[in-house]
């Protein structure tokens, strides 16, 4: 994917977009359809929103964020709260002028775009809430943990994906996932059990798609997402575990498109 940094909050953030790339600190062209944001999940970056890419950027204009101390972007730290991390993406979006964007978030993403929704009412044209929740468990902090202390070899979690999945998916999960330091993820992982929107959803306004894997963990909470955000729809992606992007992304382009020639 084409690539520039923007400094937002005094941070290098590392941008991947679609289109050709320009001259430093000046915006791409955002002007294809809709502006399309992607926010990773917890100690991901951008480049597992590619495919999703590929399969959009003829008609809309996406782009995906590194946040602070993952993938490229510059900070050695988590922001620390899923709040902090909604703010910062409004900068960003501040920074490049980009007004109503549609949000898409992966996990942990998805709570930064619900936040930012909810944080700046009318300012989003649209949210995909792709394996996300209101709230979230904390299961695989003790584990990060011992990374963190040195007592443990970092993991890989076969289980967030489908288990039909490629060996050539598992593999470039493992290779995104090293892009992040441990220690990035666990504030990732801590700020993500912190985080309680369920009694906030009935205030979201913007049209709202809500996508799962069948095979992903995350589905009961995905469908508390549908019911409860007002005209939310839930589309819910076959052979796909909590890493849709990766395991199913022509499927979870072909839902997007869909949503984005629907809404206003």
């Amino acid at each position: 994917m084409p690539h520039k940094y923007a400094t937002v909050e005094g941070v290098a953030t590392f941008v991947h977009h679609v289109g050709p790339t320009t001259l430093p600190e000046v915006v791409p062209d955002l002007s294809r359809g809709a502006a399309l944001l992607c926010l990773h999940g917890s100690g991901g970056n951008g480049a597992v929103f590619r495919e999703l890419f590929e399969s959009l950027a003829a008609d809309h204009s996406p782009l995906a964020i590194d946040l602070p101390g993952h993938g490229r972007s510059g900070g050695i730290d988590s922001l620390g709260s899923v709040e902090r991390m909604a703010a910062f993406t409004g900068a960003f979006l501040d920074k490049w002028g980009i007004s109503r964007p549609v949000l898409l978030g992966h996990s942990m993403g998805g709570a930064v775009a619900l936040r930012l929704a909810l944080d700046r009412p009318g300012a989003v044209r649209g949210l995909v809430l792709c394996g996300s929740a209101a709230r979230f468990g904390g299961e695989a902090i003790p584990a990060v943990t011992r990374v963190t202390l040195g007592k443990e070899r970092r993991p890989f979690f076969r289980e967030a994906y489908a288990p039909g999945a490629s060996e050539d998916v598992l593999r470039r999960g493992f290779l995104e996932d090293l892009k992040t330091d441990p220690r990035v993820l666990l504030g990732d992982l801590l700020a993500c059990r912190e985080f309680d929107a369920a009694q906030d959803l009935p205030r979201v306004a913007a049209p709202t798609l809500v996508v799962v894997g069948a095979a992903d963990d995350m589905r009961a909470q995905s469908d508390l997402l549908a019911a409860r955000i007002p005209g939310a729809r839930l589309a819910v992606v076959p052979g796909a575990g909590h890493m849709l992007p990766l395991e199913q992304p022509a499927a979870l382009a072909e839902a997007v498109g869909g949503f984005l020639r629907e809404i206003p």
